[in-house]
């Protein structure tokens, strides 16, 4: 997967958020971290069940969603399975979503 400059800022921010724990992994950690969670991250080929987890989870919260590139997540995390994770970093969470405003890392 080709990275250009502003998906590898998101990459960097992605990376701080690892290194300072504030990412939650997969689907099924959502809800435990629910009151924490800023910002999700998800596949933009996850499967149908998840999706309609995923959907149900952020149904009235305030909790924004990028749908990312296929292979995107996996890259950034370094880890091949895993095509959902949360920010729990408000400040990171702004960052990403700053620096995806042009959609670099969003599946259309």
């Amino acid at each position: 997967l080709q990275r250009n400059m502003q998906s590898q800022k998101i990459d960097s921010y992605i990376g701080f958020a690892l290194r300072s724990r504030a990412v939650v992994f997969g689907m099924d950690s959502l809800p435990k971290e629910k009151k924490r969670i800023k910002l999700v991250l998800c596949d933009a080929n996850i499967g149908d069940a998840t999706k309609r987890k995923l959907n149900n989870f952020l149904q009235g919260e305030d909790i924004r969603l990028i749908k990312c590139k296929s292979g995107y997540i996996a890259g950034a995390v370094h880890r091949e399975k895993v095509k959902l994770i949360a920010i729990t970093n408000e400040s990171l969470a702004s960052a990403i979503l700053q620096s995806d405003e042009l959609g670099i890392i969003t599946e259309v």
